[in-house]
């Protein structure tokens, strides 16, 4: 399941984009990305989709893969759908497995899942009928339709509304015990796992207590050795990889708000998965591969940001188009790397303008892998 997420994901994020289109159709399949990604064409077999808007406008005959800050469903789903984003509404029929992740997720009455369905957000509220079994985890968890299947549920708060019904067994974990009405299902049926969420927080703050005060010398020395670490990767990256990051540069700053977009959507789509691979026992052991994954993608998108800005701020002030020489980059990205960690200390403004930078180089990186691999060319920076 969460190799297919993340096939899913990164086939509506970087196929969509490599093709510099709005929309595009292959072998039956329809591939939509922008700003607004509106699936008013009907997909005989699957759809992609990714933008800041994702709507399902018109009847999709196998799977849907979406990805967006806002994703609504509004027409039926034949197969499988594949969802990841901030706010995502589900108002029509799937006709199988639905696995869904975002800030908040609701299905509706009309929102019938025909197969299994996997959801996890911060707010979730089931309103549409389950079909087979519900795996559900969220801060805030609403059970309003009738499931056939078994249900699984770790919440911080849960309700059960007068449409809730459960035809198998209940297992919930939260802080205290729920009152899970006659209506839903029988008391034998019901298993309870306490869930304290506030043990993991004592345990941080003992942690915090215990752990000794870094004096100034500290805290300069390891701004010193992170920044050097930037350095030497942002070096080794640009001795033997020039063409490539050369590539990256100018895709940054030709196109920066594409960049930022990319950045955004690529960056949700890694965060996503961390909730996701932890709705299965298989998915479990590849949470930390995510959170490396993660880590990576920002150390690196903050690299080429930094660097992209700082040549480009060199290329303002030279004169001729001759490449600048291998100090000059270095310098530049030294130059760039101090500006970043000292704009850190300027309240909300600073932190905001290095996010963008790192959103920046992660949305270049994100767009020219997807052209490679829909041109099935070895690297990115060739494209």
């Amino acid at each position: 399941m969460l190799k297919t997420l993340v096939l899913s994901v990164l086939c509506a994020l970087l196929v969509a984009t490599a093709a510099r289109a709005d929309r595009f159709s292959a072998g039956e399949d329809v591939y939509l990305s922008g700003s607004d990604a509106d699936g008013t064409e009907q997909a005989a077999r699957d759809l992609f989709a990714a933008g800041f808007g994702v709507r399902v406008g018109a009847p999709v005959g196998a799977d849907a893969h979406l990805a967006g800050f806002s994703v609504t469903v509004s027409e039926p789903v034949e197969g499988n759908l594949y969802a990841v984003g901030s706010s995502l509404r589900l108002a029509a029929p799937i006709g199988a497995d639905a696995t869904v992740a975002g800030f908040s997720v609701e299905t509706e009455s009309e929102g019938r899942i025909d197969g299994n369905a996997r959801l996890s957000g911060g707010t979730v509220r089931v309103g549409g009928p389950v079909a087979g079994a519900l795996v559900l985890s969220g801060g805030d968890v609403t059970l309003d339709a009738p499931v056939s299947g078994d249900v699984w549920i770790a919440a911080g708060s849960l309700r059960f509304e007068s449409g809730a019904r459960i035809d198998g067994t209940l297992r919930y974990a939260a802080p205290s015990r729920v009152e899970v009405p006659d209506t839903v299902i029988a008391a034998s049926d019901v298993t309870y796992v306490p869930l304290d969420v506030g043990e993991g927080r004592e345990t941080a703050e003992r942690w915090t207590r215990d752990m000794p005060t870094p004096g100034p010398f500290a805290f300069v020395a390891g701004v010193a050795t992170t920044l050097g670490f930037l350095l030497v990767l942002g070096t080794v990256l640009i001795a033997f990889m020039p063409v490539t990051v050369q590539a990256l540069r100018q895709r940054a700053a030709g196109r920066p708000g594409l960049s930022l977009l990319m950045g955004v959507l690529g960056l949700s789509a890694l965060f996503g998965l961390v909730p996701v691979s932890a709705l299965t026992i298989v998915g479990l052991p590849l949470i930390p591969l995510v959170l490396l994954a993660l880590v990576l993608a920002w150390t690196l998108g903050y690299l080429l940001g930094v660097y992209s800005v700082a040549m480009r701020v060199v290329d303002a002030f030279r004169e001729g188009t001759a490449p600048q020489g291998m100090a000059v980059r270095v310098l530049a990205l030294l130059a760039g790397l101090v500006v970043a960690v000292l704009l850190n200390f300027v309240p909300f403004l600073g932190w905001m303008l290095n996010v963008a930078v790192v959103l920046l180089g992660l949305g270049a990186i994100t767009a020219a892998l997807g052209e490679a691999l829909l041109r099935g060319r070895p690297g990115a920076g060739r494209v």
